[in-house]
């Protein structure tokens, strides 16, 4: 988030769940290999150690707080502001012996600076465990403010591969991160099997944005494509947030004569380049697949004709929960249930302030209303996760990646996304 700075939306193979119309993304149980195939570790005695774990006490008649960290301002704020709600949504109705939820939401801009800075209010704020970052960048850069306080965080969209595989640490990974979303090296792999089998594209032209998810997610597709047998064309090239002028990259894009152009970015500035890429005779029918950032209702409003007929791709399917959690997003936004479905990572959201909730019930001790709240214990807890979410079976591997999950596959027909059968074009 699919997010999608993003989602900046271990290097664990995800265990494979389930067929559903389109892609499977998991490859297995195998914990020794990460998804780009290179090692990773599950959480040590030494990563639990080095953790700062506190007990919360709450006292009688007080509610539970949560945080939420999230884009809640600026270019991603349509992918921030969405997931922040469908993470307040999971708490309708509930209570955690006798006491309500409180969700406190911080500004994390989808940005490195804004992880860190929104990690430090929320643990000012006293809350008990956090939904996000939502983007890699954000995450990466607040992995160790959240772990030297012991405070559980689990992310519904940040996707790059070495969050749960920090490199050079003896510890291993943040025992307290978890995260919900499949990784960019799934998503990327199965948008290079569905560009090259169902759109035979054999050659492919790469554009991405130059933030953490964007590098990551579009190196993973030039890997991924190059070993089905595609070839790369022109040299990928990269841009920078808001960034209004494609008309270089669409010059070289008509010079390398590519089968499909894949983008890794935002829709924010992929509303941009398809404007620019379809007044171009020479570019305007060639084929476009974009990763989850892209897949946005607001890319639709913005670039309107420009946007028919391209492919996205969003990690995650929908899962037994999926229909209360739409009726309880259409309650707060007051809008259609059907609108939950244009909520990017919503149901990840969804499902990661449910396990959170749900290890809450287990963990919390009462004590003449006075609740208190093990930090430890309720880590150990959401890691033994296993219930039926929106966003499918939630249950998490021993470095905090999820154990399994899906992508699906869109198609924009008559200015609304159409989600494709297997092998459909």
């Amino acid at each position: 988030m699919r997010i999608r700075d993003h989602r900046s939306l271990g290097l664990a193979l995800l265990a494979l769940v389930a067929l559903f119309s389109l892609a499977v993304v998991a490859c297995g149980d195998d914990d020794d290999k990460g998804s780009n195939g290179g090692a990773t570790r599950g959480f040590s005695a030494a990563g639990y150690k080095a953790a700062g774990y506190k007990a919360y006490t709450i006292e009688k008649d007080q509610p539970i707080k949560i945080g939420i960290s999230s884009a809640l301002s600026g270019d991603v704020k349509g992918l921030g502001l969405p997931i922040a709600d469908s993470a307040t949504v999971a708490a309708d109705g509930i209570t955690i012996k006798g006491h309500k939820i409180e969700f406190v939401r911080e500004d994390d801009l989808c940005k490195p600076e804004g992880g860190p800075a929104a990690a430090d209010r929320l643990i000012k704020a006293n809350v008990v465990a956090v939904v996000g970052p939502i983007c890699s960048g954000g995450t990466r850069a607040a992995l160790k403010v959240y772990d030297e306080a012991g405070l559980t965080h689990i992310s519904p969209s940040a996707t790059a591969g070495d969050l749960s595989n920090p490199q050079g640490r003896a510890e291993g990974p943040y025992v307290t991160f978890f995260r919900v979303p499949v990784l960019n090296a799934d998503e990327a792999r199965e948008q290079a099997n569905y560009v090259y089998d169902v759109l035979k594209a054999k050659t492919a032209f790469v554009v991405f944005d130059t933030d953490d998810y964007g590098k990551d997610l579009s190196q993973q597709f030039q890997e991924s494509f190059k070993k089905k047998g595609g070839k790369i064309v022109g040299q990928p090239t990269g841009y920078e947030k808001k960034q209004s002028d494609f008309n270089s990259v669409i010059a070289n894009i008509k010079q390398a004569k590519p089968d499909v152009i894949y983008q890794a970015g935002f829709y924010a500035e992929a509303t941009v380049f398809l404007q620019q890429l379809r007044k171009d005779n020479d570019t305007k029918n060639i084929r476009y697949m974009g990763g989850d950032g892209v897949k946005n209702d607001e890319l639709l409003t913005g670039a309107k004709d420009a946007a028919e007929g391209i492919y996205l791709a969003l990690p995650g399917t929908l899962g037994s929960e999926f229909g209360a959690f739409a009726k309880k997003y259409a309650a707060l936004t007051k809008g259609k249930e059907s609108d939950a479905e244009g909520a990017t990572f919503g149901p990840e959201s969804y499902d990661a302030a449910a396990a959170i909730l749900k290890a809450l019930e287990k963990v919390a001790k009462d004590s003449g209303g006075k609740l208190t709240i093990d930090g430890k214990a309720l880590n150990e807890a959401i890691l033994k996760s296993d219930f039926a979410g929106a966003s499918g079976q939630v249950k998490f591997q021993n470095n905090g990646d999820r154990a399994g999950a899906v992508v699906r596959f869109f198609k924009v027909q008559g200015g609304k996304y159409v989600q494709l059968k297997a092998n459909e074009k």
